[in-house]
């Protein structure tokens, strides 16, 4: 196993958005909300029943956002959003699932 890209589609459109995603064989729910005042995106991530494991979390490039995350039910490996120009820019609203491109790193993968 290895990284996997979670694809995101119309997020510009859509502005908030939810969809699951399987994460080293568990299914979570990704909740995107898109802030127009900071002009930034934010996630929650859910187990499938809604209960939050992470909530409120701003997207920024390439950086590990479960990495402070100490609960027993967050997904094994590490969610990103990779951006894939020369100078990693946090995603602005026509930006995620395009130029940020959200990638988790498996857990058999991880250091």
């Amino acid at each position: 196993m290895a990284t996997k890209t979670i694809t995101i589609e119309d997020a510009a459109t859509l502005g908030a958005f939810f969809f699951s995603a399987d994460l080293d064989g568990v299914d979570y729910l990704l909740d995107f909300q898109f802030n127009s005042r900071e002009s930034l995106w934010y996630v929650d991530i859910s187990d499938l029943e809604g209960n939050p494991i992470r909530t409120g979390i701003k997207v920024v490039s390439n950086f590990p956002i479960m990495r402070l995350c100490k609960a027993a039910v967050r997904p094994a490996g590490e969610l990103m959003f990779l951006d894939t120009t020369d100078e990693p820019i946090d995603p602005g609203l026509e930006d995620l699932g395009i130029r940020a491109i959200c990638a988790y790193e498996e857990e058999d993968t991880l250091p």
